[in-house]
């Protein structure tokens, strides 16, 4: 048996739907629990959850613990922060990890739970591992000495030039967020069998202080950047907000593709920011990236960088996108992209 307790992955999920930053947490999650030698519990919350908790032990979960009360039909920061704490709180120890998506539901969260156990959380990691620590005591003699398996909170610093490993080993459960589209997710395995715990929250007055009177949720008939296998960007090189229809004209050419953007060609208003691939906006790893028009800052790079395959047309032959693309053309994007939809139609059709 290990002396650490577990990893607590904080499902994510939206109208009964699990979010793809659930399934990479658990492929991170059990990557770590596998140098620590112990579980992966899985906390979601909701109502009417049906299979979720299923499918949450087919992705990497050893163990679940479902809060479905009507309470949690919509997601209200109060009710939620009372379900995770009190689950965590069943635990006969606090866990060793507990880990969250960056996003909307988790950015809100988790600083909750840690403000709640009086623990570090470090935000937006790209990376998650497990390592030793030695405290000199020069801050803080208290703290002096050396801490081992800790986690390490890998994440982007000093505008994405380098990265920062952070640490906060005093106290569990040590708490990350982790951006969508960063981490490997665990293999599906529908073979995988688990303990699925369901739990009664008892709720108090002051938990409902806010009601949600109604939800409005965006509908797009197009596929959502997270989940294309193809994305196409078009950054400030296109020259305007008419350049993204060369962009769109390319991904059509592919099955479950998406269009992106830099931030610049967003800043410009010439589409919007749920297009927006990049330290500030969404971080993908689609089959096969194609970059029209993209110089290839850092700030893009980070949000891109592990796709499968890169594709850069640029005219400027020194853009720095050329520097990590797998395969780059330098020439006028407006000539170039008509020819590479020609030839990927061609190429698909064999």
């Amino acid at each position: 048996m290990s002396q650490y307790e577990d990893i607590v992955v904080i499902a994510d999920q939206i109208q009964n739907d699990l979010r793809p930053i659930t399934f990479e947490l658990l492929g991170a999650a059990q990557t770590l629990a596998a140098k620590l030698n112990v579980k992966v519990r899985a906390i979601v919350m909701g109502h009417n959850l049906g299979s979720i908790p299923q499918e949450l032990i087919h992705n990497g979960a050893d163990s679940v613990y479902v809060v479905d009360q009507p309470e949690l039909a919509e997601y209200t920061t109060l009710t939620y922060r009372r379900a995770a704490i009190s689950v965590i709180e069943s635990f006969p120890r606090p866990p060793h990890i507990a880990i969250c998506g960056a996003t909307t539901l988790g950015r809100d969260l988790a600083p909750r739970i840690a403000s709640h156990f009086e623990t570090g959380l470090t935000a937006d990691c790209t990376e998650l591992d497990i390592g030793d620590y030695e405290h000199k005591g020069r801050a803080d003699p208290s703290k002096m000495g050396t801490y081992n398996n800790c986690l390490y909170a890998i994440r982007p610093s000093f505008g994405e030039s380098l990265k920062a490993r952070i640490l906060g080993p005093w106290k569990n459960p040590q708490m990350a967020t982790a951006r969508t589209g960063a981490l490997i997710p665990f293999p599906t395995d529908t073979t995988r069998t688990g303990d699925i715990i369901p739990i009664k929250v008892k709720f108090e007055d002051s938990d409902f202080r806010v009601k949600v009177i109604e939800t409005v949720r965006e509908v797009s008939d197009a596929l959502d950047l997270i989940r294309a296998k193809v994305i196409v960007s078009g950054g400030f090189g296109l020259g305007g907000a008419e350049g993204f229809e060369v962009v769109k004209d390319l991904a059509s050419a592919f099955k479950e593709s998406a269009v992106g953007s830099s931030r610049k060609a967003v800043d410009s208003g010439w589409i919007p920011y749920s297009h927006q691939v990049g330290q500030t906006g969404k971080t993908v790893r689609p089959v096969l990236y194609i970059a029209l028009g993209i110089s290839g800052a850092i700030q893009h790079r980070v949000g891109m960088s592990n796709s499968g395959t890169i594709i850069a047309v640029n005219k400027d032959e020194k853009a720095p996108i050329f520097q990590f693309a797998h395969y780059g053309i330098v020439g006028d994007l407006y000539e170039i992209a008509p020819l590479l939809k020609e030839q990927f139609k061609k190429t698909m059709a064999s």
